[in-house]
């Protein structure tokens, strides 16, 4: 669940730094504007920076901005940043046992979450930053 709110947080500081384009906005500028933990957000910032969907200029003038326009950057690219955890819906397999019927809904639950997975991927896939803006 913690992947979701990553999620969640690192989208609002995205649309912050989209919708002031011309700004370099501190981590605290963001973190009081979106009511995220400061710590929390630096580290979600940091995801966004590896993955190229932001940049950082260090010193007193510096601060976050977009790597990208808004409309060059998907959820899936975003998602993909922030997510370093299974699925919430991975942990299905954990219920199913080693016997028999086990394995046979093991196999059921595996088809399940790949086509969600793919679907997940897809209809990201289909929005950009600048979709939640408009």
């Amino acid at each position: 669940m913690a992947q979701l709110k990553r999620f969640g947080f690192g989208l609002q500081a995205l649309i912050v730094l989209a919708i002031h384009p011309d700004e370099q906005l501190s981590s605290s500028e963001m973190a009081d504007q979106i009511r995220c933990e400061p710590t929390a957000l630096r580290k979600i910032l940091s995801q966004l920076r590896e993955a190229d969907i932001i940049e950082v200029r260090q010193g007193r003038t510096g601060g976050y901005q977009l790597a990208r326009r808004p409309d060059q950057i998907t959820l899936m690219q975003i998602y993909a940043a922030l997510h370093d955890e299974e699925p919430i819906w991975d942990r299905m397999l954990d219920t199913t046992g080693d016997h028999l019927f086990g394995q046979k809904v093991n196999h059921a639950f595996q088809q399940l979450m790949g086509d969600i997975n793919t679907q997940v991927t897809r209809i990201l896939g289909t929005y950009t930053l600048a979709s939640l803006i408009e």
